[in-house]
């Protein structure tokens, strides 16, 4: 039995909030010592104190603006594709409603989406591979897709290929559809062509020639 244990992202601004939190915290209680007991030759201890503080309460900003940044930024993918296309709408068992999906499982969910958007191009995104990525067991992967966007792994990962093949027509990246197919993952081109009118009500060749 494969056990994993989650890893914790040394980038997030939750987490590199928090060490500096842990810093401040004691630091302050310096400074107020300090404060209350002045003698000759701790003016040194207080204003080196004080320097550090103020450089904690600037890191501790900056944090804050890339956490806001981060936010505005990083939305999932799929909350634009879900609420911009009825066909996906009906592809998920129940309703998603973004505002009510933690910024955690945001986070997560872009995660997610990176490392699938890396494979993107492979005929077979293995399931246990991408659950090894992202720190959890395949049974994990499973409930929490479907605890959060009501779609299996694999209706989720064809979404997000189709959505990628879509955008490469669109930004005038390809424009022959057997390139747009093994692009995203797939060999035949009559199947993409066939899954891709399923999520978009046009073929992939309609489509190109829309835009001429």
């Amino acid at each position: 039995m494969n056990t994993m244990t989650n890893t914790i992202d040394w980038t997030s601004p939750d987490v590199l909030s928090q060490i500096v939190h842990n810093i401040k915290n004691p630091l302050e209680t310096i400074i107020t010592a300090s404060r209350q007991h002045e003698r000759p030759g701790h003016e040194i201890i207080f204003n080196s104190s004080k320097q550090i503080n103020n450089l904690i309460e600037e890191i501790l900003t900056e944090i804050k603006s890339k956490s806001v940044s981060l936010t505005f930024h990083e939305r999932p993918d799929i909350f634009g594709i879900y609420e911009a296309n009825e066909n996906v709408q009906c592809m998920c068992a129940k309703k998603i409603n973004p505002s009510k999906i933690t910024k955690l499982d945001q986070n997560w969910l872009v995660n997610l989406e990176k490392e699938i958007y890396r494979s993107i191009n492979q005929n077979d995104i293995n399931i246990y591979d991408l659950a090894y990525k992202m720190a959890v067991s395949e049974r994990q992967l499973h409930r929490k897709i479907n605890s959060l966007l009501y779609l299996s792994p694999n209706k989720y990962i064809r979404i997000l290929r189709l959505h990628k093949a879509k955008e490469l027509i669109d930004n005038y990246i390809q424009n022959s559809i057997s390139q747009v197919a093994y692009a995203v993952g797939y060999n035949d081109v009559h199947y993409f062509s066939k899954l891709f009118v399923a999520q978009y009500n046009m073929s992939p060749k309609e489509l190109i020639h829309s835009l001429k």
